[in-house]
């Protein structure tokens, strides 16, 4: 019998986390390109062995998460580290908030998707035709920016980017990852098995899980950091706009966060009106609401009321595309403008509702229209 002692498996490769040492650099147009071939946009496939292909990919995932963090310094963007007051070195999620955020008198409160690094949206945008601001949080946070806080406020939005991504902590590294970093961290050869995921030491207090993290920026970061009569607007993707909802879903945390909650922006999820429980909140997620769903419809049109109809679901608010037919990380890259409008007419209006909207097309026959309008309610 033979058997390969440790010393002769081939090590695990090591990459430079910055593009100039990985062979990239940026643009005018702020995309990644080849050094050798400025045509060329970032290559995944390096070689055969996907171990090799994963590193790189995360060397270069590194590099750009350096990039957008300096951006968003210049963009008076502070971070800091939850739990509070923990060391450096402890155990903790990293989270983005406006360095003036006691002053604002508006916040908007982004949950992402869990599968993305904290700034990220899509690195198949960051890393293709778009570029970094584009594919990253950058672009909609020089939106919000320059936006005003109501109609009597002229100041911008105070803005707290969560981080449902990295909940995993790497004690070695002492940072927090994603799972997919987690499966691309430093081994002794290639052939390893990706380290054992401990549920105390590789996880975070009071950030173990999701549903953690949107209760910990609640009850702790808004509650002590941000104005007690500040408003707050709400988006949330995926996993981030469940989570939000279900959150939203229970009666103590209703009764404490209902009435400063001014809009709540859904996007890719997988909630339904008929997972809602609690009939306040249904009600008001109706007037105040909005889903937005993969669709190859434009940018803001319309596609279904809050009670859906046969080729759409009943997400319990009225349903609108982004522009994005297939893939939900894509949506608010391409379509924050539309959210951030939304809310801003939202804001301008104290006694705001959804208005009733009307689609008469492909989408609905006038059969399904006459049936699902006899309410007086929201159209197809």
């Amino acid at each position: 019998m033979f058997r390969h002692l440790q010393a002769g498996l081939p090590k695990d490769p090591v990459y430079p986390a910055d593009l100039a040492g990985l062979g990239y650099f940026i643009n005018d147009k702020d995309e990644i390109r080849s050094i050798e071939n400025p045509k060329a946009y970032f290559k995944f496939f390096i070689t055969r062995n996907d171990r090799y292909n994963r590193l790189q990919r995360e060397a270069m995932n590194q590099a750009i998460r350096d990039i957008i963090f300096k951006r968003l310094l210049k963009l008076d963007m502070e971070k800091i580290l939850l739990p509070f007051c923990v060391a450096a070195t402890e155990p903790h999620v990293p989270i983005y908030i406006s360095s003036n955020l006691e002053s604002k008198k508006r916040v908007i409160i982004l949950f992402y998707e869990n599968n993305q690094e904290l700034g990220v949206f899509a690195h198949r945008i960051i890393g293709g035709k778009g570029g970094i601001n584009a594919g990253s949080v950058i672009n909609m946070v020089k939106y919000i920016q320059s936006q005003k806080t109501s109609a009597v406020c002229d100041d911008a939005p105070g803005i707290i980017l969560a981080n449902l991504g990295e909940l995993l902590w790497w004690r070695r590294g002492k940072k927090a990852v994603t799972i997919k970093s987690w499966h691309a961290l430093p081994q002794k050869s290639v052939v390893e098995p990706p380290y054992r995921i401990d549920p105390v030491k590789n996880t975070i207090t009071g950030n173990r899980s999701t549903d953690e993290h949107v209760a910990y920026i609640f009850e702790r970061v808004v509650k002590e950091l941000v104005d007690p009569k500040a408003k707050i607007n709400v988006i949330g993707v995926s996993e981030g706009a469940n989570k939000a909802t279900e959150f939203f879903d229970q009666e103590e945390n209703w009764k404490r966060w209902g009435p400063r909650l001014e809009a709540f922006a859904s996007l890719a999820t997988y909630t339904f009106a008929s997972d809602i429980k609690r009939k306040d909140f249904g009600d008001w997620l109706r007037t105040r609401g909005r889903a937005y769903i993969t669709s190859e419809e434009p940018c803001g049109s319309f596609l279904a009321g809050p009670d859906g109809h046969r080729r759409i679901e009943a997400y319990g608010c009225p349903a609108f595309s982004l522009g994005e037919p297939y893939y939900t990380e894509t949506m608010l890259a391409n379509g924050y403008k539309t959210v951030i409008d939304w809310f801003q007419e939202v804001a301008a209006d104290t006694y705001y509702a959804n208005p009733e909207f009307q689609r008469y097309d492909s989408y609905c026959s006038d059969a399904e229209t006459e049936h699902e309008d006899t309410d007086g309610a929201f159209g197809c």
